[in-house]
């Protein structure tokens, strides 16, 4: 049967419905190809800016829409577009298998451990510390001072750091950080507070920042560092450590707060080595105030050299800096002594022109004494016995020294090399120190090897070393107990 065509006015009728049907489709299918587009833009882009692509890596492929892709149903355009957001948002980052991660575990040395800090003066401040030693050995870390007023206002300096334990030390290093600022940043007395910037190297983008001091208002007084101090002498000792002789230390302290006189202080630091005994033994002076102890025990927490001493003194040296004309360091087995007759008042007026002065030592035997049956050495204290001194000469030892603490910035165990002013060494014929090694941790009896009567005259060689009599330090024995018991009255015998 033969089809017929549709009445002619039936054809303009369906190309119109055709028309309003097929437009809106194509509307809507460009208008998504537009928003894909847009929303693959931004990722494109950063990958164009990115500048830390490594070379070696494969660039990441971005995953734009492919026009084959392009669903023709409105309901299929949606549904992939919400696929492709879904899979663009969950899709993990590509990490580059070629950059390596460095994933750092606990902590190894701190970049900067504070025992103190301290005024020094009108302008001047002192921070000492501890700090990591490869990085002061390695690199270049620095410092920068802040003083900042309770105003609000603020005014800075930049640092100087110096390293006083000369490579001594072990893990830490012991460092002396000064901030001299070009007016006295509280000079209005409102108060405030001096902040460190500790720089972990050459770089300004990395550092710590820490209060380092704080003064109350009105606790600014320029009067502490100007003359008359507070005493004569100061003794700031090391790290007291070990099994000490309470019997040691008794001797000890009675002689030197004799030999220094009323107008003196002593701090002792216990870094472990004050036990019972030994403080019983200090008690009575700390009492009377002559005496200070500072308990360092935290110190073992921070490898540096013998218990820290560097930093101990360092410390000492800028908390007192102003309380004394002269400050003294030995060790508590060594004993200032003054020959021919000289007063140490004499002494150090002769030595006022220098800052410091170093004095030599006459080194004690700690076991040789001698075989007198008529003395009964267990009663007798260490340095009435100990009577025989090595007799070498010509040869290098171990000096300790004196210093005026307003004119030195850092210090050390032998002597400073951070002074302003001039050092003084030919001092043995004005003060010298008998040093009685090793015998401030012996309980039992020093006496160890008895010689003859006639070592009293002779030359004694033993363990190839020559000795020589010597009773200076025993002639004083008397003096000494009755200046103690005056002082402090009767002292219970320890070992």
């Amino acid at each position: 049967m033969r089809k017929e065509n549709p009445p002619p006015s039936a054809a303009p009728a369906s190309k119109f419905f055709t028309f309003f049907e097929t437009k809106p489709l194509v509307a809507t299918l460009l208008a998504l190809t537009l928003v894909m587009l847009i929303w693959n833009l931004p990722p494109y882009y950063q990958n164009l800016l990115s500048t830390t692509r490594p070379c070696s890596a494969p660039t990441p492929h971005v995953n734009n829409l492919n026009t084959n892709n392009i669903i023709t149903s409105v309901n299929d355009s949606a549904v992939s577009l919400s696929y492709s957001t879904e899979q663009k948002l969950s899709r993990p980052k590509q990490i580059d298998p070629n950059k390596r991660v460095f994933q750092s575990y606990g902590n190894a040395a701190a970049l900067f451990v504070q025992m103190g800090a301290y005024r020094g003066g009108e302008r001047t401040f002192a921070v000492v510390g501890l700090a990591s030693k490869p990085i002061h050995v390695f690199g270049r870390p620095w410092y920068k001072c802040e003083w900042i007023s309770i105003n609000g206002s603020s005014v800075r300096a930049k640092a100087y750091k110096m390293l006083p334990d000369w490579g001594y030390g072990r893990v830490y290093t012991v460092v002396v950080v000064n901030c001299t600022f070009d007016v006295n940043p509280n000079a209005d007395n409102l108060g405030g507070k001096l902040m460190i910037n500790a720089y972990y190297g050459e770089s300004q983008r990395k550092y710590e920042k820490f209060t380092a001091l704080e003064e109350a208002p009105g606790s600014y007084d320029e009067s502490k560092f100007r003359p008359p101090y507070q005493y004569e002498y100061l003794y700031c000792g090391s790290s007291l450590y070990g099994n000490l002789s309470a019997a040691r230390m008794r001797e000890w302290m009675a002689y030197h707060a004799w030999f220094f006189g009323p107008s003196s202080h002593f701090v002792f630091h216990d870094a472990g080595g004050v036990t019972a005994d030994v403080r019983a033994v200090l008690e009575p002076w700390v009492k009377a105030g002559r005496a200070t102890l500072q308990d360092i025990r935290a110190q073992a927490e921070y490898d540096g050299y013998y218990y820290n001493q560097f930093l101990v003194v360092n410390d000492c040296l800028h908390r007192y800096r102003h309380a004394a004309n002269w400050t003294f360091y030995f060790d508590v087995d060594e004993y200032i002594y003054l020959p021919q007759g000289n007063t140490l008042e004499s002494v150090l007026k002769e030595f006022s022109d220098y800052t410091q002065f170093t004095i030599e030592q006459n080194p004690m035997s700690s076991m040789l004494c001698l075989n007198d049956p008529t003395q009964n050495y267990s009663r007798q204290w260490g340095f009435e016995k100990l009577v025989f001194r090595d007799s070498r000469t010509r040869i290098r030892r171990d000096r300790k020294y004196a210093i005026q603490a307003k004119n030195a910035y850092a210090t050390g165990v032998h002597m400073s090399e951070n002074v302003t002013g001039k050092t003084l060494h030919k001092t043995e014929t004005k003060i010298r120190y008998y040093h009685y090694h090793n015998s401030i941790t012996v309980h039992e009896e020093l006496c160890r090897e008895l010689l003859p009567l006639s070592a009293k005259n002779n030359v004694t060689w033993y363990n190839k070393l020559p000795y020589v009599y010597d009773d200076n330090m025993k002639k004083l024995v008397n003096t000494i107990r009755e200046f103690e018991k005056k002082t402090i009255g009767d002292v219970p015998v320890f070992s």
